[in-house]
């Protein structure tokens, strides 16, 4: 038998070529997404630490004349969600979120703790049309309210 019959092997780098440039691309387009993604939820996490603030800050002293001890800052759910409603309102930054909510755990759950959880809809770059309703994200922020000297 004599094998002297050639196969033509042109063309075939080119096919290889493109196949680890599609790939490149679809790795490119991923990461992409994945770090807008995450730079979303900064945001949104950065908001969320002003709105828990401002909420901490908004205290009224408890009752002391029960108790032996100094006055201490008291915090109530309502008196928390108003305030953040209030924050977002006045606060630029949050404008910028698409579908931004305060969630139901936001509140006070020791009456010194004001936490605070936002959510919104982050948009995927490059991927828009096969995503076409975001991603939910959520934040959750707490901060304390403290009477010192």
């Amino acid at each position: 038998m004599n094998c002297t019959a050639r196969v033509d092997e042109s063309g075939q780098l080119t096919i290889l070529i493109i196949g680890y440039a599609i790939l490149c691309l679809l790795v490119a387009g991923v990461v992409t997404g994945v770090s807008a993604i995450h730079i979303e939820h900064k945001k949104l996490l950065s908001v969320a630490d002003g709105a828990a603030q401002a909420a901490a800050d908004s205290f009224t002293l408890a009752d002391a004349s029960q108790g032996e001890g100094p006055p201490a800052a008291a915090l109530g759910t309502d008196r928390v969600r108003a305030v953040v409603n209030t924050y977002l309102a006045a606060d630029m930054a949050a404008a910028g979120f698409e579908g931004l909510a305060v969630e139901g755990t936001t509140g006070s759950p020791d009456a010194r703790t004001a936490q605070v959880t936002l959510s919104a809809v982050a948009r995927v770059p490059l991927v828009s049309m096969l995503m076409p309703d975001g991603v939910q994200i959520e934040a959750t922020s707490t901060a304390r309210a403290r009477l010192t000297r």
